[in-house]
């Protein structure tokens, strides 16, 4: 097993330990406003998690095992420093035949490296829950490219390319 993959093994249990967290605490929630006979609250709860949901399982699409786990990766580490997440990819990368010839286990670490190094450049001095890392992902003839921007109230903070190789 490659070091990578024993991060990414161990950054998965961090996070699942997390989202069971998160998941009873849900729960919890739910039942307390049930508890106290606010079932439209209960629902209106209910909506709120369903939404931040919603980037988790956009990745969780991703055609491409290592990729879905180093942008699982790159979610958590955004999220507890606070920054919400969206992320987008053509419907192409769902499928994992769109991987084959595209993915190169070589890109492994040097993309989880552009996503360590994404998260660590959030600038100290802003509020995170005023930020918002938008992640998309595009189509190339040999790979695909990766854009990643930091906004602030549609201000582009930072912006950040990673693309694999172009065909020789």
């Amino acid at each position: 097993m490659s070091d990578l993959t024993n991060i990414l093994l161990t950054e998965q249990l961090n996070n699942f330990q997390l989202q069971r967290h998160d998941f009873l605490n849900n729960f919890q929630v739910i039942k307390g406003y049930l508890q106290m006979d606010m079932p439209q609250k209960a629902l209106e709860y209910l909506d709120e998690v369903i939404l931040e949901l919603r980037t988790q399982q956009e990745i969780y699409k991703l055609g491409q095992k290592t990729l879905l786990a180093i942008f699982m990766s790159w979610y958590f580490r955004l999220r507890l420093q606070g920054v919400e997440m969206t992320v987008s990819f053509p419907p192409e990368m769902k499928k994992e035949e769109f991987w084959q010839g595209r993915w190169q286990e070589e890109y492994a670490e040097e993309f989880y490296g552009y996503t360590r190094e994404c998260a660590d450049s959030i600038p100290a001095h802003e509020k995170p829950e005023n930020l918002l890392a938008k992640i998309t992902l595009k189509t190339l003839p040999a790979g695909f490219e990766c854009n990643y921007q930091l906004v602030k109230m549609e201000e582009i903070l930072l912006e950040k390319i990673f693309s694999t190789p172009s065909l020789p």
